[in-house]
Order: C-alpha cells, then sequence, then structure tokens
C-alpha cells in the first residue's frame, strides 16, 4: 500500500532545528526554529532538539486530522 499523504509531525514542548531531510541537508523552509515539520511519504529527517525544560514525558504526533481522531501519537521519556 503507498500512501501520498505529507506527515506534519509537531513535538510538544521544544522547539528543534532541522539539520538534514534523508542524505540531503535541510530544505529552503526548514531554516529557524520550529515546532513542527512536514514530512513527505518516507521521508526521514534529522533534527537537534535539547530538552531542558524539565526530565519526564514529551508528546510527539502527527497533525492530520484522520491520524489525531485515530490517536497516533507516542510519548517519550527524556531524563
Amino acid at each position: 500500500m503507498h500512501s501520498d499523504f505529507h506527515h506534519p509531525v509537531h513535538i510538544h514542548l521544544s522547539p528543534f532545528q532541522v539539520l538534514a531531510r534523508g542524505s540531503e541537508g535541510p530544505g529552503p523552509y526548514d531554516t529557524g526554529w520550529k515546532d513542527t515539520i512536514d514530512l513527505r511519504p518516507g521521508e526521514q529527517a534529522e533534527i537537534l532538539i535539547r530538552f531542558d525544560g524539565y526530565p519526564g514525558k514529551y508528546v510527539v504526533h502527527c497533525h492530520n486530522l484522520e491520524h489525531e481522531d485515530m490517536a497516533m501519537m507516542a510519548n517519550f521519556v527524556t531524563t
């Protein structure tokens, strides 16, 4: 199955910078601090993020309405 959905991936509470998309450098709209990155189908990105607000649980999720409605999100923990 192939999907042509873009995935606007949002990370809560900590801004980040885009270092690379796949094997390329950042794209033309990747400069500056972000809280969301638009990923194309099958695309990967490398980001630089600092978790210095507090140690604990953070949330990352896709902003596509269908994915939000299906609770497609993840938690991760920093120490």
